[in-house]
């Protein structure tokens, strides 16, 4: 039988990890995550336990492996933060390739963000995305119309330039 994250035990984790209670978290998640639940690779990739004595490269490197799997396993969250990682080259080499991939994940994955950080490099063409006006305005009206307020912002900007 394999172990899904029900929504008030994701609830409890996510209020755990606000709360700062990394151990009893850990503890939550232990048996989630043996089972590869994509939301308990998710949160477990956000932080690290002193009794684990990991180093900082040890714990880039179980965060990425975790997130990839998270992502995969349809956690949008995880979608974008890969593609914030590529993006501005966290733990990683900056790769514009990686970076849309991810965020085009995400975005199927209904990542409304996403829509409006993959927007604004791709309407801008920055970041080493190639520029394409027009799906990045689509992204960053689709965004807006999603409650985002960047994009909102944003567009307000585009528009009073045209």
């Amino acid at each position: 039988m394999v172990l899904k994250m029900e929504k008030s035990i994701k609830q409890k984790a996510e209020a755990l990890f606000d709360d700062g209670d990394l151990d009893v978290l850990y503890e939550l998640l232990a048996p989630y995550l043996e089972q590869g639940d994509p939301d308990a690779e998710f949160l477990y990739s956000s932080f690290s336990l002193e009794s684990k004595n990991e180093t900082e490269e040890e714990f880039e490197e179980r965060s990425m492996r975790l997130l990839i799997s998270a992502s995969e396993g349809g956690v949008a969250e995880a979608s974008y933060r890969l593609g914030v990682i590529y993006l501005y080259g966290d733990f990683v080499d900056t790769n514009s390739k990686s970076s849309s991939e991810y965020f085009e994940r995400a975005i199927a994955q209904g990542h409304s963000h996403s829509k409006f950080t993959y927007g604004f490099s791709l309407y801008y063409g920055s970041s080493g995305v190639s520029q394409d006006k027009a799906r990045g305005l689509q992204f960053l009206e689709e965004a807006a119309k999603e409650g985002v307020g960047l994009a909102t912002e944003e567009l307000k900007l585009i528009h009073a330039r045209e």
